[in-house]
């Protein structure tokens, strides 16, 4: 079934719905309109660690390292294509992923970055979430989206994304973004132990 994503002026005013095939066989120029994307990073709770995945060949930016991401399609809220999002790509069930956390906010505008291996047609408001879990063995990557999963702490992570080993567009316009994102996981990080889970389902 062709995949619907709702699409928005930069104000974030609605303009209607897309294929999603149409959207990206548009021209790549200024006047595109934007979708609603989300991004989790997934955290082993017992170490700290940050999941990458590699994404799979059948997918946009094959071979890159990236986040658990994807688009909302219509009708979907952040959390709910978030949470559809880490059911299919890494298998975990919708009662952990109500667990997760909102940190943060991004707006990135992919037809203007200054590296034109990153620039693509492509306007994205990203909420970005964290979800800690207990056991980790829960995942199970789908290989028609995800080729392998590893593990960083967060400084290696931190580092793969500032020099630009993975797919997230970090750059000269987009780091005050992600610095502030990257506070927020230092501190939700630090945090697990000393607080209960949130369950998000009930925002």
């Amino acid at each position: 079934m062709a995949e619907l994503i709702d699409i928005y002026t930069e104000d974030k005013e609605p303009m209607g719905a897309i294929l999603k095939k149409d959207y990206y066989s548009q021209d790549n120029n200024s006047q595109n309109p934007w979708i609603k994307c989300v991004t989790c990073f997934v955290i082993d709770k017992k170490t700290g660690k940050i999941l990458f995945e590699k994404r799979g060949k059948n997918v946009i930016d094959p071979g890159k390292l990236d986040l658990c991401s994807g688009h909302i399609r219509h009708g979907e809220v952040p959390a709910q294509g978030m949470m559809r999002e880490l059911n299919e790509e890494l298998s975990i069930d919708f009662e952990h992923a109500t667990k997760m956390s909102r940190i943060g906010e991004m707006k990135i505008d992919y037809t203007n970055l200054p590296s034109e291996s990153q620039r693509k047609n492509l306007k994205c408001f990203v909420t970005v979430f964290a979800l800690a879990l207990e056991n980790v063995s829960m995942i199970k990557a789908d290989p028609k989206e995800v080729e392998g999963i590893g593990w960083l702490d967060y400084g290696d992570a931190v580092k793969f994304i500032k020099f630009g080993m993975t797919r997230l567009p970090y750059n000269d316009i987009t780091e005050e973004q992600y610095m502030e994102v990257f506070l927020r996981l230092e501190e939700y990080i630090r945090s697990l132990s000393q607080r209960p889970e949130r369950d998000f389902s009930e925002k």
